[in-house]
This record gives C-alpha cells, sequence and structure tokens, in this order.
C-alpha cells in the first residue's frame, strides 16, 4: 500500500465546511454486538491485478478500471488512487462490535491471511460530493500516517449500498474501557508507558501536518501487547496547508475540549491536541474525569475554576466570537496545584503546562516527551511487560450500564401505582422525586458530545460533581471513582426511559393526590 500526500486545502474547503453540519458526530460510538447481515460487496484483491470490466451497479453507477464506484472515484479519486477494493468474501464477520451516528464497527476475520481485523462501515446520509468529501480526507490522512502508535489503514471495500468498509487491524482495548474496569489500576510506571505512546503517536501525526481533534481515552486503542495507537481520526484535519483557511471549533469530545475551541476560535495548532493529552493524563493519575461538563457553559465554568480564567486585559482585546458570552462575572485563579496535590510532582509540572490557557504556553508534543515526568523514576515500562487483560472497550462499561439499567426498570414496571400509594402512606413525610430524577437524567445525559454538547456521566458522575468542583482529583484513581464514559455514545433506547419518565409521572401524581386529601 503506497503513501499519498496531503492535498491540503482542497481538502479544508471541501469538509471543514461539512464538518460543521454534521455537529461532530465523526467518531464511531459503541453498542451492543448485532447480528444484522453485512452489504453484498463487490471489488477486486488487494493484490489482484486484473481489471475490471465497469457495469451496472443498483443506481446506474460504474466501475472504473481499478474497481471503484464512480460516485467515489469522482471525488475521492486521489485518495484511493493505487489501491484496489478488497472483496467482500474475502472476510468473515464475527459480531458487529460498535455502532455510531455514521459508522458501524465490526470484529472480522481476513480469510486470506487469517488475520483479526475490525472493519468500519462508513455510511452516507446522502451522496453529495461533501459526504464523500469528508470520507476522502479520512482516507487521505490515514494513508499519510505511518507510525507503531497509529492506527494504520489495511484496505478499503466498497458496497452495493453505497458505503465503504475501512479495514484495520483488530485492537482489544481502549484505555477508557480499560481504566473504568473494576479491579485495574495503573501504576505509575503503567501510566508513563500510556503516556509516552500516546505522545509519540502525536508527534508523528504533528510532523505530518495532521491535527487529531479529538483526543479521548476511547480513541486510544490498545492490543495485549501492550501496544498503544491512536484511533478514529474522523475529526482530523491538515493544519499546515492554507493557514489563511479558517477551521471549525465544533470539534473535540467536550470533557477535552481547549478554552480556545469553546470561545469560538478558528485559527488554532497542535495545541488543542496537547490539551486533550493533559487531561488525559490527569484522569488517569485521578481515577475520574477532571472536568466533566453537560454544556459548553458549564465546561467553561469548569475550566475556570481549575486553570484560572484570563485578565480582564485579555477580555478587553480578544476577538474570539464567544468572549462575551463566556466570560465570568469575578476572575478565578488557578488551582491546578492545590487540586491535584497528591499527584508526583513531575506528573502535576507536565500537567501543569499541558492545561495552559494560553495555547502558545503548552508547547509541543516533543517538549512533553521531554519533560522530567518520561525521565524519573520510576521510568516508563516496556508495553510488552503491561499485564494482559481480558477484551475491554468503552462499549463494556456502556454494557454493564444499559444490563443494570434493564433490570431496574423491569423491577419499576413490576410495581404499579398501587405499590407506589401504600409507600406514601407508611411514611409521614412527602416523598421526594430526587432519586428518580437523577436516574432519569443520567440516562437522558448519556447522548452524544457532538450531537447533543452535553455529557451528563452516570450516577456516579453527578454524586460526584459537586466534589470535583471544589477538588476533581486529589489522589490516585479511587477504586469508587473510576473512569466512566470518555466518548460519546449511543443515546439510550427510547422503552427504559419512558418506564422511568412515567414511574416519576406516577410518584407525582400520587403526591399530588395525597396533598388534596389533606
Amino acid at each position: 500500500m503506497g503513501c499519498l500526500c496531503s492535498k491540503g486545502a482542497k481538502d479544508n474547503n471541501i469538509n471543514e465546511k461539512h464538518l460543521n453540519k454534521r455537529k461532530n458526530k465523526a467518531a464511531v460510538q459503541l453498542v451492543a454486538p448485532s447480528s444484522t447481515q453485512e452489504d453484498i460487496l463487490e471489488g477486486g484483491n488487494d493484490g489482484d491485478k486484473q481489471s475490471f470490466v465497469p457495469k451496472q451497479l443498483g443506481d446506474g453507477d460504474q466501475l472504473d478500471a481499478a474497481g471503484w464506484p464512480s460516485w467515489l472515484a469522482s471525488v475521492a479519486g486521489d485518495a484511493v488512487k493505487g489501491w484496489q477494493p478488497r472483496r467482500a468474501d474475502s472476510f468473515e464477520k464475527l459480531e458487529k462490535i460498535g455502532e455510531g451516528t455514521y459508522s458501524s464497527v465490526y470484529k472480522a476475520r481476513d480469510l486470506v491471511t487469517g488475520k483479526i481485523v475490525a472493519m468500519k462501515k462508513v455510511r452516507f446520509i446522502n451522496m453529495d460530493p461533501e459526504s464523500v468529501g469528508f470520507m476522502a480526507r479520512e482516507i487521505n490522512i490515514l494513508r499519510k500516517l505511518d507510525h507503531p502508535n497509529v492506527m494504520k489503514l489495511e484496505g478499503i471495500v466498497t458496497s452495493r449500498s453505497r458505503s465503504l468498509y475501512l479495514v484495520f487491524e483488530y485492537m482489544e482495548h481502549d484505555l477508557a474501557g480499560l481504566a473504568a474496569t473494576p479491579g485495574i489500576d495503573f501504576t505509575e510506571a503503567q501510566i508513563k508507558c500510556y503516556m509516552q505512546q500516546l505522545f509519540r503517536g502525536l508527534e508523528h501525526c504533528h510532523s505530518r501536518g495532521v491535527l487529531h481533534r479529538d483526543i479521548k481515552g476511547a480513541n486510544l486503542l490498545i492490543d495485549n501487547n501492550g501496544v498503544l495507537k491512536i484511533a478514529d481520526f474522523g475529526l482530523a484535519t491538515f493544519f499546515q496547508a492554507d493557514p489563511k483557511q479558517p477551521l471549525t471549533s465544533r470539534v473535540v469530545t467536550l470533557w477535552y475540549r481547549a478554552p480556545e475551541l469553546l470561545l469560538g476560535a478558528t485559527e488554532y495548532g497542535v495545541a488543542i491536541d496537547l490539551w486533550s493529552s493533559g487531561c488525559i493524563l490527569a484522569e488517569l493519575f485521578a481515577g475520574k474525569p477532571i472536568m466533566p461538563g453537560r454544556t459548553e457553559v458549564e465546561q467553561m465554568h469548569k475550566i475556570f475554576k481549575l486553570c484560572g480564567s484570563p485578565s480582564e486585559e485579555y477580555w478587553q482585546k480578544t476577538e474570539l466570537p464567544h468572549a462575551s458570552s463566556f466570560k465570568p462575572q469575578k476572575p478565578y485563579k488557578r488551582r491546578i496545584a492545590a487540586t491535584f496535590k497528591n499527584f508526583p510532582q513531575s506528573a502535576l509540572s507536565l500537567v501543569d503546562k499541558l492545561l495552559a490557557m494560553e495555547p502558545e504556553n503548552r508547547g509541543s508534543v516533543a517538549s512533553a516527551l521531554r519533560a522530567q515526568f518520561f525521565t524519573t523514576e520510576p521510568l516508563p515500562c516496556d508495553p510488552a511487560s503491561l499485564p494482559k487483560y481480558p477484551p475491554s472497550k468503552e462499549l463494556d462499561i456502556k454494557r454493564r450500564d444499559d444490563e443494570a439499567r434493564r433490570k431496574k426498570a423491569e423491577a419499576v414496571k413490576g410495581r404499579g401505582p398501587e405499590s407506589v400509594r401504600r409507600r406514601s402512606r407508611d411514611f409521614k413525610e412527602v416523598p421526594t422525586s430526587e432519586g428518580s430524577d437523577t436516574n432519569v437524567d443520567s440516562t437522558r445525559n448519556r447522548g452524544s458530545f457532538r450531537t447533543q454538547m452535553s455529557q451528563a456521566a452516570n450516577t456516579s458522575h453527578k454524586k460526584g460533581d459537586k466534589a470535583s468542583n471544589e477538588d476533581p482529583a486529589s489522589g490516585y484513581a479511587p477504586r469508587k471513582t473510576k473512569i466512566q464514559y470518555s466518548g460519546p455514545m449511543v443515546p439510550p433506547g427510547g422503552n427504559i426511559e419512558d418506564i422511568l419518565k412515567e414511574h416519576e409521572r406516577q410518584i407525582q401524581q400520587v403526591i399530588r393526590k395525597a396533598r388534596l386529601d389533606k
């Protein structure tokens, strides 16, 4: 597979506009496996040199000599140049392991090599050039990158239904899933190992002119050999091609979004990836997300409370579009050192630098790799020495939580209004609905960061919000404050939420009736 250089400004012109339309929905979101049958796919073997005779497809599409459909070749010809599509029958689909607004992920076996792979199916809502061009940019970026700590695109499969399958190596874990697994507590040496691999992968991306724009635990995949790889370049862009071309600020999952993006900046660089990395580093030591905002306003407020607010002079001079909306009524002092006082000093120093409010003060990935954090004892461990864990992804967290919600909903459904009325007579005080509100909110707020710009963590997050406002993390990974959802998840099904809402309505109805009876 050859390497393709950046198309630069052309890609940005096509796709930054489209990215705003998509409202940050590009990342794959994970749900439980499904037995849905895959589409019938056609194409040529990766190494097959035969020519394809153009033939009619469902909507009048033609295949070119290399086997690519015209709807793809006409817009993304440069992105797939030099490659041939793989045949669908050269893969055995094993299970569906993820699904999002625009893509699904399958675990599959390559029947040619016997290798287990991941196949990301990208669906196009419509076939306008911007939609296809957006996908072309991701392919372009993936083909430009080649590093042990970056996921490598291994092949492309086309579909009659105008979908694409991107073929990647299969990774057993993601960092968010591992960190949230009960019984797993990372040592300092292990955290250094993971962070060193993250920075090495980012250094390669930045050296190739690529901003990832969605660094978070769910996008950091880990295999059974302890190797970490940066994944999901759906929001990535080339940042050196045309400095005059404005970029979108609607990128990066909310908890890891740099303040300049929240303020509406359209000119930015590697500093946004560094901010996200700083959040990851602090999160691994704290054992929970350090700034879990549910809205952009709340996220900015959490940033100010932890990192301090800019000076009055800054607010007077800045031209960022959302500055007036986010300016706090009173200035906040920086509290990183006090908040993370139990962190190792070398870790605290690096977190403090990466979470600088001014982008230019965050340094570079190269400077982060030179930090004392990586040169002081304990040194980063060898990835091969990391423990072997059962497969664990952010999806597994959601599965456990969904199962708990399902059982709770079944229990609620089994109790009718009569049981609620009996309970209300047993107590002199009017029962509150605090518990039910918490449950409803926790399901409602698990929607996609990019579509809702909100992230309610689950109940444990809500309970921890008050404490985290004062001290988001005061020590090493507490067992009861494990990292929960760090990435966009598929909104929950309506059945459970409707049941909880109905239960709450019944409770309130009984309360009102009891008051009237008095």
